[in-house]
């Protein structure tokens, strides 16, 4: 990612929970754990999970909250988000953090059982590079979990996704964070993402099998789940 990009990040870290919690009606954290609950629903139990553009760490503690016995790896561009986070993990053991680009994990190939990214592959230079970096540190069998907004398909669902994206946004998280220029950027890039359909299209591509979805209140997030080749 850009240097301007992880300038704006460290810049609205300190409000970035407070944001999040806004603009999602206090529903981020729910959509998080039931993410994890979609990963472990078959009895997958992951031992090492990969917590990627982790952010702040909610991600990380619902896994942790669902899988206790796992290793969690928070990773992430933003040192300033990174230490919000290990505010929250505190000295807590079965967490590691990161800061790393997505794009060039200083991991070993199949080093993870299970990778979950919460809002942060449509913020990447590229999206393709990104799930293939996601697919080389998986081990075959292993699962990513995505959660993200994709752009919308038929016309009151794109009105919907216009009004909230172009103008809540932007003005909910400009005035929490007294940064509009970054939820300007935020909302560009929720705005022109993939579809859902294309994203599944594109995880599939880059080496993930039986990709699944599920819709996150009345479709305004939605995981995505492959299970890697």
């Amino acid at each position: 990612m850009s240097e301007n990009i992880q300038t704006m990040f460290g810049r609205i870290a300190p409000t970035y929970d407070q944001a999040n919690h806004a603009l999602s009606f206090n529903k981020d954290i729910q959509w998080r754990k039931d993410s994890v609950s979609q990963m472990i629903r078959d009895g997958f139990k992951p031992t090492k999970v990969l917590d990627l553009c982790a952010g702040t760490g909610d991600f990380a503690l619902a896994v942790k909250e669902q899988c206790p016995g796992a290793q969690v790896v928070l990773a992430d561009f933003s040192k300033a988000m990174l230490n919000l986070a290990k505010g929250k993990v505190g000295s807590s053991q079965g967490f590691d953090l990161l800061e790393a680009d997505a794009l060039k994990l200083p991991f070993h190939d199949m080093a993870f059982d299970a990778v979950v990214c919460g809002f942060g592959v449509r913020n990447l230079d590229s999206v393709e590079a990104g799930l293939k970096e996601i697919a080389r540190v998986l081990k075959p069998g292993g699962k990513a979990v995505i959660l993200e907004f994709f752009k919308p398909t038929g016309f009151l669902n794109q009105l919907a996704h216009t009004f909230y994206v172009s103008t809540i946004v932007p003005m909910r998280g400009g005035a929490i964070s007294k940064d509009k220029a970054a939820y300007d950027y935020l909302q560009r890039t929720a705005k022109n993402f993939l579809s859902l359909n294309d994203f599944k299209q594109l995880v599939e591509k880059c080496g993930f099998k039986d990709v699944s979805s599920e819709a996150k209140t009345m479709g305004v997030a939605v995981s995505v789940m492959g299970i890697r080749k």
